[in-house]
């Protein structure tokens, strides 16, 4: 296991893991990204947020293939948590976010999470703030963390 501080220069290969992923968000699997979405898995918008300061984002790695990302911004919303497929249910998303949270200091944490990732986020504490809700296909569920 090796886990680190990302750098501007994983943005391509996290932008391919997050893309891949991104289909867990839509209501209908087989349906194209909303335009909006989209734009936020651009190349220089990963790169964007791996060079600003209010991201904390690190990455899990296996011989040196990135399989698990976490980008938390401004220490009060976890906006990204992905782990490749193939890696689901090891434990993995567990170990990213105790890392990135371990010295931190955050006691209040929002998420909007895909239906699909609602338990593994139950299971780090967070509970549903609001409903359910869609936008253009994509359906989340705003959760909470209060320690």
């Amino acid at each position: 296991m090796n886990i680190r501080r990302t750098m501007v220069e994983d943005a391509a290969e996290i932008k391919e893991l997050v893309s891949s992923l991104s289909h867990f968000y839509l209501e209908d699997r087989n349906s194209v990204l909303p335009e909006w979405f989209s734009n936020t898995l651009e190349l220089s918008e990963f790169e964007r947020r791996l060079s600003s300061e209010e991201f904390s984002s690190f990455v899990y790695s296996i011989d040196n293939v990135i399989i698990g990302y976490i980008s938390i911004k401004d220490l009060s919303h976890l906006y990204h948590l992905f782990v490749a497929e193939g890696h689901q249910g090891k434990g993995i998303a567990k170990a990213l976010w105790e890392y990135a949270t371990s010295e931190s200091g955050i006691n209040v944490c929002t998420v909007r999470s895909s239906m699909f990732a609602v338990p593994v986020y139950r299971r780090f504490g967070f509970k549903e703030s609001e409903a359910a809700m869609s936008k253009d296909g994509i359906s989340f569920q705003p959760m909470r963390l209060e320690r």
